[in-house]
């Protein structure tokens, strides 16, 4: 198969199963939302909080166990160095859980997000495996099964032990570790058939410390505002924010296809050049993608607040279309992280742009939450997402030697190529029949 036919092959699936996903993930946001109302969504939201500080860096370990199976051979080897660096991972995330939980004026919220770290450090490796071996479509997959545990065991929990914030925290935690413990028993299993590549502890847990950085410097821009929000206002303003976070960001299970089926290929293609076109490609993709999708929230936003999460939650509708512009630009960024970690090795690039825009949305954010609420963290998330992406495009610029307009601008190969793939998947469609 061709290198289009499978990107097309994979992006369909991967962006149906997204597609999916979204549909999940918003049924849970509008259950929680519906059942506890914003002040009992905020409560429910500050042990998340902690727990997504706490697990920020585990991302390391998916970008470590793709790297060196992509670019080390490592095989079945990747798995136990992966395990001992998700140990020490999970040990340092529970000082941080519980520094976050007493800041954020909710001691009590420790415990929960602790009980749930494990979960991210197992998946990150699991998820990272399935890159190593091309096999990107099950990612979506057991993403999808995954949301849908969570909402199942909702359910149970909203029925057994009543509609309250206790019930959806232990419901959350409960699903996650569950669907860790099962990702880990398939790995043992699947890893069975590989060969057996060297891979150092020191030398793993090194790169996946790295990654993992960019990954915590990178929630400092992506998560800094619900942070400074939880420490500065009410659980109500939580609950409202978290929620047009969530809304917004749907977008990026969209815009992530192109990097996610690309991921393989920019990683282990042997021209540096084709790696670099194929990344600016995706990127311009995601321009359209975005572009379209945000557009078309924007308008639709107050009608669909209101059905859908109830008339209590309308102050939250500024903030959202706030939120949508630096969505835009957020999903710009992940086929460029990808050829900047996995195809050249230097997490360090990502790391240090991500620091910069973490650094202007939390200046930001300090200096508007008090006096303009979830509009003023909004304005802050999105300052920086646009200098981060407005810094990662000019640096990609720069090492691969591809033109700003290659990156940014769509071609109309771009624009026929969904023709192509429509009238392919017709095509297989009537095969099929």
């Amino acid at each position: 198969m061709s290198l289009r036919n499978k990107l097309f092959a994979d992006g369909v699936y991967t962006f149906v199963f997204r597609l999916g996903n979204m549909a999940v993930a918003a049924a849970l946001g509008i259950l929680t939302a519906r059942v506890l109302g914003p002040h009992g969504r905020g409560l429910y939201a500050l042990p998340l909080v902690a727990f997504a500080v706490a697990s920020a860096g585990y991302a390391g370990l998916n970008g470590a166990t793709s790297f060196f199976m992509l670019r080390g051979k490592a095989g079945r080897g990747v798995l136990r160095p992966a395990l001992i660096a998700a140990a020490l991972f999970v040990a340092a995330g529970i000082p941080i859980a519980l520094a976050v939980a007493i800041s954020t004026h909710a001691p009590w919220a420790a415990l929960a997000a602790i009980a749930a770290l494990p979960s991210p450090a197992i998946l990150g490796i699991f998820y990272g495996y399935q890159v190593g071996i091309n096999r990107v479509r099950m990612n979506t997959t057991y993403a999808l099964l995954n949301t849908l545990l969570m909402i199942a065991c909702m359910l149970v929990a909203f029925a057994a032990f009543g509609r309250t914030p206790p019930a959806a925290i232990g419901a959350w935690v409960t699903g996650s570790d569950l669907f860790a413990a099962a990702a880990l028993v398939w790995l043992f299993k699947d890893s069975r058939r590989l060969d057996e590549g060297a891979v150092g502890v020191r030398e793993f847990a090194g790169y996946a410390a790295r990654v993992g950085t960019v990954s915590l410097i990178s929630l400092l821009n992506y998560r800094a505002d619900v942070y400074i929000v939880a420490m500065l206002t009410g659980p109500a303003q939580l609950g409202m924010y978290t929620l047009a976070v969530t809304a917004a960001e749907m977008l990026l299970a969209a815009t992530q296809v192109t990097a996610v089926v690309s991921s393989p290929h920019i990683g282990g293609m042997e021209s540096a050049q084709g790696a670099a076109d194929l990344a600016a490609r995706c990127v311009r993709h995601n321009v359209m993608i975005a572009f379209a999708t945000c557009a078309v929230l924007s308008l639709v936003a107050p009608i669909a607040v209101r059905l859908l999460y109830g008339a209590a939650f309308t102050p939250m509708i500024p903030a959202f279309r706030i939120l949508l512009v630096g969505v835009f630009a957020l999903s710009l960024g992940s086929p460029m992280s990808t050829y900047f970690t996995i195809r050249l090795g230097k997490p360090q690039i990502p790391m240090m742009l991500a620091g910069l825009s973490a650094v202007v949305c939390i200046v930001v954010c300090l200096l508007t939450v008090r006096q303009f609420g979830l509009v003023g963290a909004a304005l802050a998330s999105t300052s920086g997402y646009i200098v981060g992406q407005g810094l990662a495009i000019g640096t990609f610029v720069r090492v691969s030697r591809v033109k700003f307009g290659t990156v940014l601008v769509p071609r109309w190969s771009d624009v026929t190529a969904y023709a192509y793939a429509g009238s392919s998947l017709w095509r297989r469609l009537r095969g099929a029949v």
